[in-house]
């Protein structure tokens, strides 16, 4: 499992600046969760699976078109119908349910769009045949794919504006509203179903642009949200709904420890430090690292 020979400066810089730029992608992709939970108080578990499928349409789109930028576009307009599909024809009858009910109603969905890729895609990865930025920057002693400083930097350019959405706008308050109190927000003439379609849409949109950034530095499978589903619950469970800075942290110690497990470990073994830091995590902080509630 364990690989002695990895062990060095270098490599270390390495995992931890790309394990950064991961992180900030994670936490990108765990925003969209985080506002779903946090608002409409359902458990989704086709969240990682929506990245995945979204993922792919990039691939198609970008593939038949050259242009990357109208992959974004189509991609962003195609899964706000479908978010916003999905909540009126799925999770708007769920809402309220008991937890067994959600659940059973999103792996259903997750396992639909993990079968649809496999049946369209097999089980094969596919990647951009050439991506945004080609090229590499050094950064002091450390030789960096611009593409993952592009993924960086939109990342938490992204969370902060989602930030500012939530604490500034009119939309945003309505929808903490809703979040603390349901009924109270009802009395005080906030449209509450309004809230959760736009925020489930929201939420969508958040994994659509990570899914793009994503195909930027790597390659999708079937199986891709599986693995991103799972990384997304952690880093929510550790942020504890404590905010975007709480999404944003869990997503850097996450991606960090991925990053480091792929170097020093085998890759059967890679994700063993980050489900050892969420264990202990919830074990002596049940809350989260920055849960408010």
């Amino acid at each position: 499992m364990f690989e002695p020979t990895a062990f060095d400066l270098p490599a270390i810089g390495t995992g931890v600046v790309n394990g950064l730029v991961l992180g900030s992608l994670y936490a990108l992709a765990s925003l969209g969760l985080a506002l779903i939970f946090g608002v409409l108080d359902i458990i989704n578990f086709a969240h990682g699976d929506i990245l995945m499928i979204s993922s792919y349409i990039v691939y198609l789109v970008a593939l038949s078109t050259g242009n990357p930028w109208i992959a974004l576009l189509s991609s962003l307009a195609l899964f706000a119908l479908f978010g916003a599909g999905v909540y009126r024809g799925i999770i708007h009858y769920v809402l309220g349910k008991e937890p067994l009910i959600q659940i059973a109603i999103t792996v259903g969905l997750g396992l639909i769009l993990q079968n649809l890729a496999l049946a369209l895609f097999r089980a094969e990865p596919r990647a951009l045949p050439s991506t945004l930025f080609p090229y590499p920057l050094s950064i002091g002693p450390l030789t960096l794919s611009a593409n993952r400083v592009f993924v960086a930097l939109v990342s938490i350019i992204l969370c902060i504006l989602v930030h500012y959405y939530s604490t500034r706008t009119k939309l945003g308050l309505a929808s903490r509203a809703v979040a603390e109190n349901r009924e109270a927000a009802w009395l005080m003439g906030i449209n509450v179903p309004l809230i959760y379609m736009a925020t489930f849409t929201i939420g969508v949109l958040l994994t659509t642009t990570a899914a793009f950034l994503w195909m930027q530095i790597g390659p999708v499978d079937p199986y891709l949200g599986t693995i991103f589903g799972l990384l997304c619950w952690i880093i929510v469970a550790l942020g504890g709904l404590g905010g975007v800075a709480g999404i944003i942290a869990s997503g850097f110690i996450i991606g960090v420890l991925d990053s480091l497990g792929s170097i020093f470990l085998t890759p059967s073994g890679k994700y063993i430090p980050m489900y050892i830091a969420f264990i202990l995590t919830i074990w002596f902080k049940p809350r989260g690292l920055f849960g408010r509630r």
